[in-house]
C-alpha cells in the first residue's frame, strides 16, 4: 500500500516526512536535505530510533523562503507595507517511528547514500590455489627430509640386530645409534647406500662383545668336547694295551691309573698319536715296580740261605 492510498484512506494529509520523502516534497537531494539539516536552516526531528523527520510545516515554510528570495526586489523609495502579525502556530510534539507513516525503504536509501558498497574482493583460483598448497607441502617435504633420513637409518639399524640376540642388547644398540647417526655424520651429500653400510659398520661394533662372548663360549664347550673324547679314545687304547696275564687286580689298577693321568694331563690342542704315547708310558712304569709277590719269594729265598749258612758254621 503506497503513501497516497494511505493518506487517502486515513482521510488525512501527510504530516511527517522522512529524508527521502521530504527531498521529493521539496524536489532537491536527499544529501542536501542532510545538508540543511545540519546548517540548522531546515531542522528536523528526531524519532525514538533516531530517523530524521520533517514536520509539514516547515517544509512549506521553507518552499515559502525560497519563493520570496527569488521574487523580485521592491524599487529603491518604494513603502514597504507594514508586517502582518503573525499568527501563533503550535510546534507540533516530535513524531513516533509509525510504520504506517513510512515508505518502504526509508532506512535503507539513507543508509545507502551515507554508507559506501562495501569492496568485493576477488575470490582465488581453484588452480592457483592447488599449485600454492602443492608449492607449500613441497617447502615442508625439503625441510623435513633430513630429520626423516635419520630416523630411517636409526630404525634400519635397530632391525640389523640378528634374532637370537638377548633383548638387553637392543636398547644398547638404540643408544649408540642415536648418538652417531646425526647430521654431522651423515651430510645430505653421503649417498643412502653408504649411509646403510655405515650404520650396519656400527651395530656390529656395539654387538662384538656379544659376539665374542658367544664365541669363547662354543669354544669352551668345543674344548671339553675334544678333551673327554680324548680320554675316551685314551681308555679304549690302554684297555687294549694292558697285558691280559697281569693279575686282575693289579690290571684294574692300571687302567685306573690311566685314565687318571688322561684327565690330569690331556688338552685339547692334543692328537690320538699323543694319547697313546702318554698311555704307553704310563703303562711301562707300571711294569717296571716290583710286584708284591715276587719281593715276599725274594725275602724266602734270602732266608733260607741265611738258615744253610748258620747250620754250616754250627758244624764247624
Amino acid at each position: 500500500m503506497t503513501t497516497k492510498a494511505r493518506r487517502e484512506r486515513r482521510g488525512t494529509a501527510k504530516r511527517w516526512f522522512s529524508s527521502s520523502q521530504a527531498a521529493r516534497y521539496l524536489g532537491v537531494s536527499v544529501d542536501t536535505i542532510r545538508d540543511l539539516d545540519e546548517s540548522g536552516e531546515l531542522q528536523a526531528e528526531r524519532t525514538k530510533g533516531g530517523h530524521r523527520r520533517f514536520s509539514r510545516e516547515k517544509l512549506d515554510a521553507y518552499l515559502g523562503k525560497t519563493k520570496r528570495g527569488r521574487s523580485v526586489r521592491p524599487e529603491a523609495g518604494a513603502r514597504r507595507p507594514p508586517p502582518r502579525a503573525s499568527r501563533a502556530q503550535r510546534i507540533p510534539e516530535p513524531p513516533d517511528d509509525d510504520p504506517e507513516d513510512l515508505e518502504l525503504m526509508d532506512a535503507e536509501v539513507e543508509a545507502a547514500v551515507e554508507v559506501p558498497p562495501p569492496v568485493r574482493v576477488p575470490q582465488p583460483n581453484p588452480l592457483e590455489r592447488l599449485v600454492r598448497d602443492m608449492t607449500e607441502q613441497l617447502k615442508r617435504d625439503r625441510a623435513e627430509a633430513p630429520r626423516r633420513r635419520l630416523v630411517a637409518l636409526k630404525q634400519y639399524g635397530l632391525n640389523q640386530v640378528p634374532w637370537g640376540v638377548p633383548d638387553s642388547w637392543r636398547p644398547k644398540v638404540a643408544t649408540a645409534l642415536e648418538g652417531y647417526v646425526t647430521l654431522e655424520n651423515f651430510p645430505s651429500w653421503v649417498s643412502d647406500q653408504q649411509a646403510y653400510a655405515f650404520v650396519r659398520g656400527k651395530v656390529e661394533e656395539v654387538l662384538q662383545p656379544y659376539r665374542d662372548e658367544v664365541a669363547r663360549g662354543q669354544q669352551e664347550t668345543q674344548d671339553q668336547r675334544r678333551v673327554q673324547a680324548l680320554i675316551d679314545y685314551g681308555k679304549r687304547y690302554a684297555s687294549d694295551k694292558a697285558p691280559f696275564d697281569w693279575e686282575s687286580e693289579d690290571r684294574d689298577r692300571a687302567l685306573r691309573d690311566v685314565e687318571r693321568m688322561l684327565k690330569d694331563s690331556v688338552e685339547p690342542d692334543w692328537t690320538e698319536q699323543r694319547v697313546k704315547d702318554a698311555v704307553d708310558d704310563q703303562l711301562d712304569e707300571r711294569e717296571e715296580e716290583p710286584d708284591d709277590d715276587d719281593e715276599d719269594d725274594e725275602d724266602e729265598d734270602e732266608d733260607d740261605e741265611n738258615d744253610e749258612n748258620e747250620e754250616e758254621t754250627d758244624e764247624f
